[in-house]
């Protein structure tokens, strides 16, 4: 009796040594994990606001729905097949600064706005769905750089997407008496009869479309 209650004592170490080895620690990542688990950038927290930025943003009606329209296309951007998740991740982050960094703007208001309008714009265009307008080439002088532009007519509101010495500027539709203007903080385009003036903070070029 005494041999048998050793065996079946050496036996219930065994299994018990056996099955703490299998488990794996709690940590660890497994194999299933997909490029959907990259961390996303939280939304606005409007029951404890960061900043000024952030607090008019939740007492805004029209920018907390800009809010709101940019996590549903932000999501959909990391959802969309062969997306540089880690990228788009860090696009979005840079973003959240940018805009946050309104709350040192004098005008406030103009510069959130212009934040969740800019990114809008950036998403919708590296969407492949999106029907991208022809590229206008300008004539410009030699030494102001070259000059392409592409119109969103489609968007809301209508937007130029610029690019001059190889940055982008995105400038939305505004009021004018002639021609078609676009602008933003500081810098603005306007085209009548052929002419383009153009001032990118301070620097103005003047090109034409022929």
């Amino acid at each position: 009796m005494r041999l048998i209650a050793v065996v079946v004592a050496a036996l219930l170490l065994s299994a018990c040594g056996s099955s703490t080895d299998n488990s794996a620690p709690s940590s660890a990542l497994s194999p299933s994990s997909s490029p959907s688990s990259v961390p996303v950038p939280a939304a606005v927290e409007c029951t404890k606001p960061a900043n000024s930025a952030q607090q008019l943003i939740c007492t805004d009606s029209h920018l907390f729905d800009l809010e709101r329209q940019l996590q549903l296309a932000y999501k959909q951007a990391l959802g969309r097949p062969g997306a540089d998740q880690s990228a788009a991740v860090a696009a979005q982050t840079s973003w959240a600064a940018v805009r946050d960094g309104c709350a040192q703007n004098p005008d406030l208001h103009a510069c959130v706005l212009e934040a969740y309008q800019t990114r809008l714009v950036q998403l919708a265009i590296a969407d492949p769905a999106t029907v991208a307008p022809p590229i206008i080439t300008y004539h410009c002088p030699a030494d102001a750089g070259p000059l392409t532009a592409q119109f969103y007519n489609q968007f809301a509101p209508p937007t130029a997407v610029l690019n001059w010495k190889g940055s982008q500027q995105i400038l939305f539709l505004l009021p004018s008496g002639s021609g078609a203007r676009y602008g933003r903080q500081g810098s603005e385009y306007w085209e009548h009869q052929g002419e383009v003036t153009l001032d990118f903070n301070g620097t103005k070029v003047v090109c034409s479309t022929s």
